[in-house]
């Protein structure tokens, strides 16, 4: 008999004398052995290997529950752990990853860095004060290329350097096809700040709502052209507006090693060069990230077909996932998600699940990594992620992530619960807290999202219609299910192919959000499907200028209702809802936000001629306290049902009398009142209406709000 036989014997039998009120158990521990038989007393070494033991013993016993108990320790990966149909649960049956209770097992994939040296010669570009103070250390060819280096206290910062000062300005470039993939440079700068030669340049290119990390193709040094080896989504020669100075630069240049705490790897030479922190030869604690995803869960995908087959059944509890590496660049592809926020059906997260239904992630932490936190493609039902933390990532904690507009529609009913979001997008600073892209009915339900770059949570699914496959997201689309379809049909007609509909977004806290960038939202809603339901929200104390919409149904987007939210302290520039389309707003709190003059807290503003036509307007309580601070932008409505609203400012009473004249001379707000609603202490955030308010007597109905996890 083979020795892995024999284990495998020794496994089935020892498991007679291992039932217990979990069902059967295996353990692994960091400290244990593949040749062991599983037990808590001689543990297997690997998830891999008490992977296949339980694929073999659950090929020969009934359904009863599996738990793999986990040591606490680092379990440190070479390769991605894949479970695929024969790993999954009966029915029934639930298979379960899970922390041994008070223990920490931590999933990565690093790779140790030793034998640092002094660096004895020159760097080309390397700033002055740097001179003396970096080491150096050769990286084997075994080694992956790698984008991001950790220490136990994080992610270290690669080399960056400013440099908007040395681009050329070139009329007759500026409008052309290049714009896109080359950048002009003053040619005597170029030697110095793409040297190394994989350098990459960083840049928010016409739009602020987009970030692209593009990787230096050549550069020509008698003309400064840099050629760029992938797109950007919007034009680089534009002018970045919003963001100035801070819209460009470049990565992995010894002209960016110029404070401590910096690094850059040489691809072409295998070195890595590090200036430590306190100019001392750097200790044992770096490691490069081996991989992105540490673990995926794939069922059976066929991508041009109709029927998937899920992986059934598998939970992950109490694991803290780390250490994963940055996804290569996402720039104008076809193949990417709206505005290029992240690749389409991918690898860009810790944990993936590319085809599952009815498997959990609980209690996990998510920190330091360079990309996602959670994604879950195509076909995904039913699946719970729920009292997770996601901290410190380099992009989106959660994605849910569909098949493109088309009628084969497998991505939904999913859970999204009490999880913590905070310091998420570190790297692409488009990244969003939680995403549903041609995602639907799911709930997303008592998170707590903060200190975000950007959007907290988004339900998209825009798309640019060419059959050409060279504009955003176009590549996606199934276009043998759309039949004469071009995209030029009103929403009414496309809404059959995008699947972001009926998703709950309920009960969530959300503040200090778009932290960086512009045009962005607290909770973001664009060219999705019907029915969605933003429901008992709080979103509050994010002064930033960049924010924009606390909450807002952007262009193509219609039939979505927003009720008992409250917004307070909320943006200094923008506007507390928006709806650009057909879209209901009911019995929401907007109080207190220090808003520019030209906005309101309620703004209708139609994408085309009657497009917010059949909107109502219902029902909130909208309370200022600064002078000439408008309550509604009236450009839009004219053409929505507005009415039995309260409108009150404590330093200007005046205000609303003059708004609701102009909204009774348009046929609108005829039970709408300026009065005090009497909050309970509206200051401090309390909105608790007195029994006496005049808001419940136009029929304003009390809301609790009922936060989830809260982050300290």
């Amino acid at each position: 008999m083979k020795k892995t036989s024999y284990r495998y014997l020794i496994i089935l039998l020892m498991g007679l004398f291992r039932q217990t009120a979990y069902g059967m158990e295996f353990y692994i521990s960091p400290k244990g052995n593949d040749l062991y038989p599983g037990t808590r007393q001689l543990p297997f070494a690997t998830i891999a290997h008490a992977r296949d033991a339980v694929r073999k013993w659950n090929r020969l016993h009934g359904n009863e529950q599996i738990t793999i108990w986990m040591f606490g320790g680092e379990y440190h990966l070479s390769e991605t752990v894949v479970f695929g149909l024969q790993d999954q649960a009966k029915h029934g049956q639930t298979i379960s990853y899970s922390a041994i209770p008070g223990q920490k097992p931590v999933i990565n994939s690093d790779i140790p860095v030793t034998g640092w040296k002094k660096v004895n010669y020159t760097l080309t570009g390397l700033p002055v004060n740097a001179l003396g103070k970096v080491w150096v250390v050769s990286v084997p060819e075994t080694v992956k290329d790698f984008k991001t280096l950790f220490t136990t206290s994080g992610m270290l910062p690669r080399a960056k350097t400013r440099v908007i000062a040395h681009l050329r300005k070139s009329d007759d470039w500026m409008g052309t096809l290049e714009m896109h993939h080359t950048i002009p440079f003053i040619k005597e700068t170029v030697t110095c700040l793409f040297n190394p030669s994989h350098a990459e340049i960083v840049v928010i290119p016409a739009a602020p709502w987009t970030m692209n990390i593009l990787p230096v193709q050549r550069v020509d040094s008698l003309t400064g052209m840099v050629y760029l080896g992938a797109n950007s989504t919007y034009a680089l020669a534009a002018p970045r507006y919003y963001m100035g100075p801070d819209a460009i630069w470049v990565e992995n240049t010894f002209a960016g090693l110029d404070t401590a705490g910096k690094w850059v790897f040489d691809k072409a030479k295998r070195r890595l060069y590090y200036w430590p922190v306190d100019d001392q030869k750097p200790g044992n604690d770096i490691v490069i990230p081996n991989l992105i995803e540490m673990i995926r869960v794939e069922g059976k995908i066929d991508e041009k077909g109709a029927i998937d087959i899920p992986v059934l059944g598998l939970a992950f509890k109490g694991l803290t996932f780390s250490h994963g590496d940055r996804f290569e660049s996402a720039g104008l592809t076809g193949m990417c998600l709206q505005h290029d926020w992240e690749k389409y059906d991918a690898t860009t997260a810790l944990v993936r699940f590319r085809g599952a239904e009815n498997c959990i992630v609980e209690d996990c932490f998510f920190i330091n990594s360079g990309g996602a936190g959670i994604r879950m493609d195509l076909y995904a039902q039913n699946n719970h992620i729920e009292n997770n933390v996601f901290s410190e990532l380099g992009g989106t904690a959660i994605l849910l992530a569909g098949y493109g507009p088309g009628t084969k529609d497998v991505n939904k009913k999913n859970t999204i619960s009490n999880n913590s979001i905070q310091y998420i997008g570190r790297l692409w600073w488009h990244a969003t807290g939680i995403w549903a892209w041609q995602s639907g009915q799911n709930i997303i339900s008592h998170n707590t999202i903060c200190h975000v770059p950007y959007d907290a949570i988004t339900i998209t699914g825009r798309i640019n219609w060419d059959k050409s496959g060279k504009q955003e997201c176009s590549q996606t689309i199934r276009w043998s299910e759309t039949g004469s379809f071009n995209g030029k049909e009103i929403w009414e007609e496309r809404e059959q192919f995008l699947h972001s509909r009926e998703n709950v977004i309920e009960a969530n806290d959300i503040h200090d959000v778009m932290e960086i960038m512009q045009d962005g939202n607290g909770i973001y809603i664009s060219g999705a499907g019907r029915g969605n339901r933003v429901t008992g929200n709080f979103l509050h104390d994010t002064p930033i200028m960049a924010a924009g919409e606390a909450i807002r149904c952007d262009d193509d987007q219609h039939d979505c209702t927003i009720s008992n939210n409250i917004i307070f302290r909320y943006g200094t520039h923008g506007i507390g809802i928006c709806s650009k389309g057909r879209n209901n707003i009911f019995n929401n709190i907007i109080a207190s936000p220090p808003y520019r003059v030209i906005n309101g807290m309620i703004a209708i503003e139609p994408e085309k001629s009657n497009g917010c036509s059949g909107s109502k307007v219902m029902h909130n309580i909208l309370y200022g306290t600064t002078k000439n601070q408008p309550f509604q932008l009236r450009q839009g409505l004219g053409c929505v049902d507005a009415d039995f609203n309260i409108y009150f400012n404590t330093s200007d009473t005046s205000s609303a009398n003059e708004y609701l004249q102009w909204a009774h001379l348009q046929g609108i707000e005829e039970n709408s009142k300026q009065a005090d609603p009497l909050f309970a202490d509206p200051a401090n955030g309390d909105f608790r209406l007195h029994s006496n308010s005049p808001a419940l007597v136009l029929g304003f109905k009390t809301f609790e709000f009922k936060p989830g996890r809260i982050i300290k």
